[in-house]
């Protein structure tokens, strides 16, 4: 047997072998591209056809972006006045939609931390606007500050405030499953024939309760679906698992 030409064909069937497995790794990873694609079109066409056929409504934008985010860590800020109601001394003009000073001014007078929290319309209602502490972009929902209103002045507000355990940054950090996911799982099993979504956001969720205040506990990123009738839907960003939360009060 010639060894020095069996050589030479076994080292050039092997490079054939490696560029042949190199084309189809290549190919697969457009096709696993181009499926990820097809299967979003695919959910928000599903998304469609539901809704329309149990004439179901959306008048909230629904968002495109997945980003990936972790579970974190917060434990309760013990402050001397958070948890309670407290009245303020003087009243003071607050517009939340005309003032952008207005914030500043509240802090420096009365309120703490007020620039850690933004608003969220979904929950407030008449005489009372309410507000999300802030991680980052993304709301608490769970964590409020809450200013009472008469007459376009703040006359009272009651706070909570959390801190986020610096260990949450060693999380690892992952993609949420999309809105269109979120609100397909809705539609299909949840949603009553003609409901009206009105928001859909992503933020923070957790179990929070006043026996567990000065507790270390987790917030997971969440969905969170209003609908116009004042239901509202959490629904977890990694798992897809759904809760209700008892029903806000409608604007009148």
């Amino acid at each position: 047997m010639d060894w020095s030409r069996a050589k030479s064909i076994f080292i050039v069937a092997f490079l054939g072998l490696n560029l042949l497995l190199g084309y189809e790794l290549w190919v697969g990873k457009w096709n696993i591209i181009g499926d990820s694609k097809q299967t979003s079109a695919d959910i928000a066409q599903e998304l469609d056809r539901i809704m329309i056929a149990r004439g179901i409504k959306m008048t909230a934008a629904v968002p495109k972006d997945t980003p990936k985010m972790r579970e974190i860590t917060v434990k309760w800020v013990d402050g001397e006045s958070y948890g309670r109601k407290v009245m303020l001394p003087e009243p003071i003009k607050y517009n939340l939609f005309l003032s952008k000073g207005s914030l500043k001014d509240l802090s420096s007078k009365a309120i703490p931390k007020i620039e850690s929290y933004a608003y969220d319309r979904v929950t407030s209602k008449d005489g009372l606007f309410m507000m999300n502490q802030l991680v980052g972009e993304y709301p608490l929902f769970d964590i409020n500050l809450e200013l009472f209103m008469n007459n376009g002045e703040v006359n009272g507000y009651r706070q909570s405030f959390v801190e986020v355990d610096a260990e949450s940054e060693g999380k690892e950090e992952k993609k949420v499953i999309s809105a269109y996911t979120v609100l397909r799982t809705l539609a299909e099993k949840y949603l009553q024939n003609g409901a009206v979504i009105s928001d859909i956001r992503l933020g923070y969720h957790g179990q929070f309760f006043e026996t567990e205040q000065w507790s270390t506990l987790p917030a997971f990123p969440t969905w969170r679906v209003a609908l116009e009738n004042g239901d509202i839907y959490y629904v977890q960003g990694f798992r897809g698992d759904v809760e209700t939360a008892e029903r806000v009060p409608k604007k009148p």
